[in-house]
């Protein structure tokens, strides 16, 4: 017999770690000797474990304190041959504070320093597979061409209610505005001299588009009406009924004589200009559609919702071709960039960016755009009320409390913001920008408020002294 006589092997519940277990030894002198010894990891039978009052107080109170079974495999060190590796589990180096993952394709580590504004990964997607979850790069070091700073030029009054949507002449000659008032007012582009009013709503206009062309304009309302307007005559040449609730959103497509409406009845209407018959009734979305848009190509008609999704319609077929689910809340505006089919979406949960692939017309999720600085649009406190952009890439986003932003397209890099300034006279709760629109030439922007003004804005180095 050997000095050390076994007294009872006893695997101790929750003792397992990798592939090890801790053995109890007594000696002669009745001393307990715990040994660890290198097992094969299998299912232990419940009457083979013992229970937690027959553990050493000391071993326990050492053992409580160790890390769990996660904490392990981040800190473990992997070998080619390791098969935790297809875990794909983040480490974390404590001596030099950086996240490194695992690659499957080789055993090297790929490191990024971690940092408050600034992280390879998100809380989300850190324990995420890579070649299912692709990893941001950081912001800073994405190349973008350098911009210049937007600055507020001009601001305009004369309407009685918030300024709710904004249209403009496709010579870039006047540019119209459409407001809770129920009117519509032309401006003088250049010298933001006002020029007519139109009435004929009896509720808020939320729409207004300028044909290209023909010398018409459209307008929907909350009074259920949408409208068509001689601008040579300036008066209402065509009415459009068949909505059942207020509509919210009006486009025209750019080569066919086919306006689309949207609104409160979660529908989205195709209208013949010329017959005032309703093509299409496109049904799918569960609540309100904030906004629509046509294009040339296919998906020839997209809309967002209060549903948090993004539809694209198939003109031909007259039914919904994909549903975009990116958004966890309700997406009030969109802006399609038909340069390199690309369109951005704005949401509570965040703003991003999808490519239009041709000829199918399918969208591919890209990025999320780099959020606000006081980080309120990723907790879902930020209204996005509009999203505009114009040739150069420069992207403008307007929210419910008054925050804007101005954002390079092409990176997703913020490189302005700020807070909107009521006019005097407002209260301090009118600071929201409710829609916003880049002139033709893409060198101003027009912004409509709750506090019934409306801005013209010019880059820095263009505004005269």
């Amino acid at each position: 017999m050997p000095e050390n006589t076994l007294e009872d092997i006893t695997i101790l519940r929750g003792k397992l770690f990798g592939s090890y277990a801790d053995d109890v030894y007594r000696n002669n002198d009745g001393d307990k000797i715990y040994k660890r010894t290198k097992i094969q990891t299998q299912i232990i039978p419940n009457d083979f474990l013992i229970s937690s009052n027959m553990i050493d107080t000391k071993h326990s109170n050492t053992e409580s304190k160790k890390t769990t079974i996660l904490d392990k495999l981040r800190l473990k060190t992997p070998s080619v041959d390791d098969d935790d590796m297809d875990l794909q589990l983040p480490t974390i180096n404590h001596d030099s504070n950086a996240l490194s993952v695992y690659s499957l394709s080789n055993s090297l580590q790929h490191s990024t320093e971690l940092a408050m504004h600034n992280t390879a990964f998100d809380s989300g997607n850190a324990f995420a597979n890579k070649s299912l979850v692709p990893a941001m790069p950081s912001f800073e070091t994405l190349s973008s061409k350098p911009h210049s700073q937007w600055k507020l030029q001009k601001v305009l009054l004369g309407h009685t209610g918030s300024v709710t949507a904004l249209t403009f002449d496709p010579l870039n000659k006047f540019f119209v505005s459409g407001s809770a008032d129920s009117t519509m007012k032309v401006w003088d582009l250049i010298t933001g001299e006002l020029k007519l009013t139109l009435t004929g709503h009896i509720m808020a206009v939320r729409g207004l588009v300028i044909s290209p062309r023909h010398p018409y304009m459209f307008s929907c309302s909350e009074d259920k009406g949408v409208k068509c307007w001689d601008l040579e005559k300036n008066k209402v040449v065509r009415d459009y009924h068949g909505h059942l609730s207020s509509v919210y959103s009006i486009d025209i497509h750019p080569t066919l004589d086919l306006i689309v409406t949207a609104g409160r009845d979660s529908s989205v209407k195709v209208w013949d200009i010329r017959t005032k018959l309703p093509v299409y009734t496109l049904v799918g979305h569960k609540s309100t559609v904030n906004k629509v848009s046509c294009r040339s190509t296919n998906p020839q008609v997209i809309s967002c919702s209060m549903d948090s999704t993004v539809k694209t319609w198939d003109l031909i077929a007259g039914k919904c071709d994909e549903t975009l689910t990116y958004h966890s809340k309700s997406v009030r505006s969109f802006f399609v960039n038909d340069d390199n089919d690309e369109f951005i979406s704005g949401s509570s949960d965040g703003i991003k960016k999808f490519k239009i692939t041709s000829p199918e017309g399918r969208c591919q999720y890209l990025q999320d755009l780099q959020s606000l600085e006081n980080d309120k649009l990723n907790q879902g406190n930020l209204i996005v009320n509009t999203i505009t952009a114009n040739h150069d890439g420069d992207l403008f986003v307007g929210c419910d409390n008054g925050q804007y932003g101005f954002w390079d397209w092409e990176s997703g890099r913020l490189f302005q913001n700020g807070m909107n300034v009521p006019v005097p006279g407002s209260l301090a709760g009118e600071k929201g920008i409710t829609c916003s629109s880049f002139d033709q030439s893409g060198l101003r922007l027009v912004t409509g408020g709750v506090d019934k003004s409306v801005k013209i804005w010019k880059q820095a180095d263009e505004i005269s002294v």
